[in-house]
């Protein structure tokens, strides 16, 4: 199986820490490393160093090889400019088969994820990656929900045929975030999975979805394998990348997919989309507070978050708060309620271009 790491996103989530120039999986949350140094290790137990890529943008790349220092430099697929994940998984199928044949299992992985249980989680993927070396099938990892999240899409398995040897069922629907009332239903339902952006397939099988239900997008494709065999890449993406429209590879192509399999996965998971999402992957005190940072005393103070930025000299004094969230960097501080976390944008949004 060759790995493949879809590396953009604009920093917008983790300000102040995350920047556009640094965005979240480029930044330390938790553990010794920063996310996307995290998720190569976690895939290169998987599969052999030399078959993990990843895709990122022009402006990562120094930053990318400073945080993996491991990974072959050819073995960056460079975007020319951010246009959602099924114009970069399609770069990323085109290259995978021009170097590799369109017959290789491709698996697609998301930089900042939190995945605990490493070695179930690569039980899980070589299930997923046998399912998508025998079948003419687009496979994903569907995660079995803990709680009612409003906050995922989900992923509905037919129940009308059992699974196979690998686990996998066929997909019946794929299902938009829900509202609460929803999102019980499904969690008791039994089998509807959180989707994690997690995609097998062989190039061959994603080249054959793009021509059924994007011609522009199979038209560019052709081209770029065309272009890299005649050693015209460099020439060619630009122009032919631009064309894409800006979409997501559910929209495209999951939800019309002719087939698609789930394999229902147990490992630990969360997308950490947020600063109050720390909560899900590290570990609290008595008092329900997570604190990654150096020097902090608190005070009648429960179920919040403390952060730091590394190499912080300051103290964070905290008296009377509940449910919080404070984050320390070297040029900005963030104070919220928790569940206010993802209004993080509206900051951003608000300050001059040379502040982003």
């Amino acid at each position: 199986m060759i790995a493949v790491i879809l590396a953009g996103g604009s920093g917008t989530r983790f300000w102040p820490l995350s920047r556009k120039d640094r965005p979240k999986q480029l930044v330390r949350l938790f553990g010794q490393r920063v996310m996307i140094a995290q998720t190569f290790e976690r895939l290169a137990r998987v599969v052999s160093q030399e078959n993990v890529y990843i895709v990122c943008g022009e402006h990562l790349v120094e930053r990318i090889l400073d945080a993996i220092p491991e990974l072959d430099p050819e073995h960056l697929i460079v975007e020319p400019s951010a246009r959602n994940t099924a114009p970069a998984i399609l770069l990323a199928s085109a290259v995978i088969e021009a170097r590799h044949g369109a017959d290789v299992p491709v698996g697609i992985f998301p930089s900042d994820h939190f995945i605990g249980k490493p070695e179930l989680f690569a039980s899980t993927v070589e299930a997923a990656s046998q399912v998508a070396r025998r079948e003419d099938a687009i496979v994903t990892l569907g995660i079995s929900p803990t709680r009612p999240e409003t906050g995922y899409g989900y992923i509905l398995r037919d129940v009308e045929e059992d699974p196979d040897e690998h686990g996998s069922s066929p997909v019946d629907a794929f299902v938009e975030k829900p509202n609460v009332e929803k999102a019980l239903e499904y969690l008791s339902h039994g089998h509807y999975f959180w989707n994690a952006g997690m995609f097998f397939f062989r190039p061959m099988t994603m080249k054959g979805e793009f021509k059924r239900q994007e011609p522009l997008f199979y038209e560019v494709y052709n081209d770029l394998v065309h272009a890299y065999e005649q050693g015209t890449f460099a020439d060619v993406l630009p122009q032919r990348f631009e064309q894409l429209e800006k979409i997501s590879i559910d929209y495209a192509i999951m939800e019309g997919a002719q087939e698609v399999r789930v394999v229902p996965s147990l490992f630990p998971w969360s997308d950490v989309g947020h600063w109050a999402a720390l909560d899900e992957v590290c570990d609290a005190n008595g008092e329900g507070n997570v604190i990654e940072a150096e020097r902090v005393s608190l005070h009648d103070v429960k179920d919040s978050i403390f952060y730091s930025e590394e190499g912080s000299q300051r103290r964070i004094a905290a008296v009377g708060l509940d449910g919080m969230v404070v984050v320390d960097t070297r040029d900005a501080v963030l104070v919220m309620p928790k569940d206010r976390a993802q209004d993080v944008r509206a900051i951003v949004d608000m300050l001059p271009d040379d502040e982003r």
